[in-house]
């Protein structure tokens, strides 16, 4: 799992959850929005039971094309994550749309109860090896007493008009505002100072080094690297350094 994924997972599961009969009901209903999805688009629904860390799969016609969940056309999997599609897409789409769904995570929380239903994520996701792409939106449903997020339900079909790069964002589909925009957001998700700290890292210079030439104190430089390594969720520089290259911040 990778160590933005890893965050969001924890951040998902750990929320204080309480059982309720509207929480069932919610479940139902979101089950029967799911597969009322599927059989209009074709696509995939993937309902996930944050509480009880499973997932409810509804395959359409898109899933035979894909090849993957083809055992039954409902299926249940003991884990929120849909890994078996996720090995056919591209991995770094993958990898910035659990970045956006972290964000949104943090974002849902502030926006009041009533109003929660009209924000989701929509992200382009290139299919692995193909020139295809999959439109994906996943939106979040909260407990009307606790406030927490007790289900996700992510949506997929494919795209008809196609680019060559990721998209995501978020957005008020309600009002068409965008709210946060992928590109723009997760490149501001270092600071400068932080980028230019782990640039130089990457060439191999000590904290000692970094300190001379930016005209800052070790300390400083001390507390920048653990400030990195506490945001992007990894051990140590050398992950920090893969991660940064990959999602093109550095």
């Amino acid at each position: 799992m990778q160590p933005i994924q890893s965050d969001l997972h924890n951040q998902l599961l750990r929320q204080d959850f309480a059982s309720s009969r509207e929480t069932q009901q919610q479940l139902e209903h979101c089950r029967m929005l799911a597969q009322n999805f599927v059989e209009l688009e074709n696509g995939i629904a993937i309902l996930s039971d944050l509480q009880n860390n499973k997932s409810y799969v509804y395959a359409g016609k898109l899933a035979k094309e894909l090849n993957i969940f083809q055992n039954q056309s409902a299926l249940e999997i003991e884990s929120i994550w849909e890994d078996e599609l996720f090995n056919v897409l591209n991995a770094d789409d993958v990898l910035q749309k659990h970045i956006l769904e972290l964000q949104f995570f943090q974002l849902i929380k502030t926006i009041p109860f009533d109003n929660r239903k009209d924000f989701c994520v929509i992200s382009k996701l290139r299919l692995s090896g193909s020139t295809k792409s999959l439109i994906h939106k996943m939106f979040y449903f909260s407990d009307a007493d606790h406030k927490n997020v007790e289900l996700a339900l992510c949506l997929y079909h494919f795209d008809f008009l196609p680019s060559s790069d990721y998209t995501g964002m978020i957005i008020n589909t309600a009002s068409g505002t965008v709210i946060q925009q992928t590109e723009v957001e997760n490149f501001n998700f270092l600071s400068s100072r932080e980028k230019e700290i782990l640039q130089m890292i990457q060439l191999g210079k000590r904290s000692k080094e970094i300190a001379g030439l930016l005209f800052i104190s070790i300390n400083t430089v001390h507390r920048h690297r653990q400030n990195i390594l506490e945001k992007m969720r990894v051990s140590n520089a050398t992950e920090a350094c893969t991660l940064a290259s990959k999602l093109n911040w550095i």
